[in-house]
């Protein structure tokens, strides 16, 4: 039985989530003796819209058609960069009033964030793109977030993007039409790395360096895993089994940077993506990414992005605010 779908693209959205997303369907359909599914591009006013690679995609429906293609078997919201622009009251408005439209809501890569403000995850467990967990998770303190690579749970799909699309989609076609069509679809597209679900988003980075240093890939975890109070090198070297020295000599060798540094990186880091997704105060994401003053914070900001944080937020805000239509 063929399949009904729809795909709302919020501007700035990514072009390759997009197209794992829809070319695995479009295989399917080839493959088959007949049509399996199709699709329907929605925007928000129904104009076209445009990726973030300045791609224009001609969409001639609007959110508010959406209910004249229905019953959808899934509505995908695609949002990716400076998603929060796009997340307005109107576009909530219109979500909530979707859901006996389409049997499955799914959020992709930032869509998630959409889903959320319209409150169609509360109670649910959910993912998005492993940049933006500790945001969603500050704020949403009703959805069961994870770090998955997509999750389906009952009547609602979440994915961190990009790749985790095309692992979606294939689990789509697999629970719509069967394990033989996914296999084809799969082979037909060379995506020969598909994983679980539950797999972690960041996993396959963390395997690759196991591969080459496995004391130093977990070391990374550990770090990762302790940013609001980091530990001492010499007790991580401890967690990873051990001495500082060697710890100290693979970072030098692999990463060529020191533990302390790389640390230090991850931290601010961590403090970026608070400074650009979040209204927190500057004392706020110092404690929050592990530095004992805010002066520390911007000591080690400065060194690693030779700006302050301050000055990084302003920059990014005056990047990101849409132009004003006349």
């Amino acid at each position: 039985m063929i399949k009904n779908y729809g795909i709302l693209l919020l501007p700035e959205f990514s072009n390759l989530c997009f197209s794992n997303l829809i070319e695995p369907l479009r295989a399917a359909n080839d493959l088959s003796d007949q049509p399996v599914a199709k699709w329907h591009l929605f925007s928000l006013n129904g104009h076209s819209v445009s990726s973030t690679s300045g791609l224009t995609f001609p969409v001639n429906k609007g959110i508010s058609d959406i209910p004249d293609t229905a019953p959808l078997d899934i509505l995908f919201v695609l949002a990716s960069y400076n998603y929060k622009s796009y997340i307005t009251p109107e576009l909530i408005h219109q979500l909530k009033k979707l859901k006996p439209y389409a049997k499955q809501i799914a959020g992709l890569d930032a869509g998630s964030f959409a889903l959320a403000r319209a409150g169609l995850l509360s109670g649910y467990r959910a993912t998005i793109h492993w940049a933006e967990l500790e945001v969603f998770q500050e704020t949403f303190p009703e959805i069961k977030v994870c770090a998955d690579r997509y999750v389906i749970d009952r009547d609602r799909i979440t994915t961190g993007g990009a790749s985790t699309s095309m692992d979606l989609i294939l689990e789509v076609i697999r629970r719509h039409h069967g394990e033989q069509l996914a296999i084809e679809v799969a082979e037909f597209l060379i995506f020969d790395i598909e994983r679980p679900g539950s797999s972690q988003q960041r996993e396959f980075t963390s395997a690759r360096l196991s591969m080459r240093a496995p004391r130093l890939a977990k070391a990374v975890k550990v770090m990762e895993a302790n940013i609001e109070t980091p530990l001492a090198i010499s007790d991580l070297a401890l967690q990873v089994g051990t001495s500082q020295r060697q710890l100290e000599r693979e970072f030098r060798n692999i990463l060529e940077t020191t533990p302390a540094r790389y640390y230090i990186f991850l931290r601010a880091a961590a403090a970026r993506r608070l400074l650009r997704e979040t209204n927190f105060s500057i004392t706020q994401i110092s404690v929050r990414t592990g530095f004992n003053s805010s002066a520390a914070l911007i000591r080690n900001y400065r060194s690693t992005y030779n700006c302050t944080p301050s000055a990084d937020r302003k920059l990014h805000k005056l990047r990101t605010t849409p132009p004003v239509e006349l």
